[in-house]
């Protein structure tokens, strides 16, 4: 498996980007201490930006740290909403989810999920561990939330999912799978973004590795790698592949994937979003290969 680095591009005006998608022609980016939905264009430039908090005394720079919702993971349910998720890593700041109905005008629909967020907490796998929600993915009405460190993917059925945070049903039972992610100096990856595939049953993720032993606490950035795991057949497989992402020696702290175009199988183009922990917001267009 490898990646190679396509071309790299600084995104002005958009603080931290922790989540990128592409729907058409768009591509839909969050920060995770910014209070907006960015849109960009094919050549990643913003187009429009939207509200999903109230901005009255916002200064479009960046939300503080004890105060920020910390939007963490998007993903695209279909070709018409958007779904984002908080990262819960404190509550009750982070235990949001936003629904985002692309229509002529976008609709946005914001949630309280601190109830899901403390039932996923008192689960028994998550004893010894921290909630810190960093990506999600879908695909044929399953939804993937992928928590890092412990690393677990958590697998609900959306419609299911999706009428409990409305409140019309109790709490659905997911499937849980604990993955353990290769190490660089010592330290092992944490998941960071994820999508999946449309013509094949599989999922892109990214992993990133600081140095922190906390969820809450950024740390020295000391690289990145992405990777591939099969959820044929209504399962999540056990194993991945995966290779580091190198760039001219630098640390990259990979936040999140896209795709921009599956080739044929074993064969995308992704795009990838950075983020330097000092409000810097780097696009990566890469080709990957398994």
């Amino acid at each position: 498996m490898k990646i190679t680095i396509l071309d790299e591009i600084k995104i002005e005006k958009i603080p931290s980007g922790s989540g990128i998608i592409k729907s058409s022609d768009i591509y839909y980016v969050i920060g995770d201490d910014s209070p907006f939905l960015f849109s960009l264009n094919s050549d990643f430039k913003i187009i429009f930006k939207t509200p999903l908090l109230e901005t009255d005394n916002f200064s479009d720079k960046r939300i503080i740290k004890a105060e920020k919702p910390d939007f963490e993971a998007i993903e695209l349910i279909e070709k018409n909403e958007i779904v984002v998720f908080g990262s819960g890593s404190k509550s009750p700041q982070r235990d949001v989810f936003m629904r985002i109905l692309l229509k002529d005008s976008l609709i946005v629909e914001r949630y309280d999920i601190s109830d899901f967020y403390s039932k996923l907490r008192n689960l028994p796998i998550f004893k010894d561990s921290e909630l810190n929600i960093e990506a999600t993915a879908y695909r044929n009405n399953q939804l993937f939330l992928f928590n890092r460190k412990k690393n677990l993917i958590i697998r609900f059925d959306y419609t299911d999912l999706l009428a409990y945070i409305k409140g019309e049903r109790a709490f659905p039972k997911p499937e849980i799978r604990h993955f353990f992610l290769p190490k660089i100096n010592g330290i092992e990856a944490g998941f960071s973004g994820a999508t999946a595939l449309t013509d094949e049953p599989k999922i892109i993720f990214t992993a990133s590795v600081e140095n922190t032993d906390n969820a809450y606490d950024d740390g020295e950035i000391l690289g990145s790698l992405i990777g591939v795991i099969d959820i044929s057949n209504n399962t999540i497989a056990k194993s991945f592949d995966y290779c580091k992402i190198s760039n001219a020696g630098a640390h990259l702290k990979v936040e999140s994937v896209t795709v921009e175009k599956e080739i044929f199988p074993g064969k995308t183009k992704v795009v990838l979003i950075t983020d330097d922990d000092k409000g810097n917001s780097i696009i990566v267009t890469s080709l990957l290969q398994w």
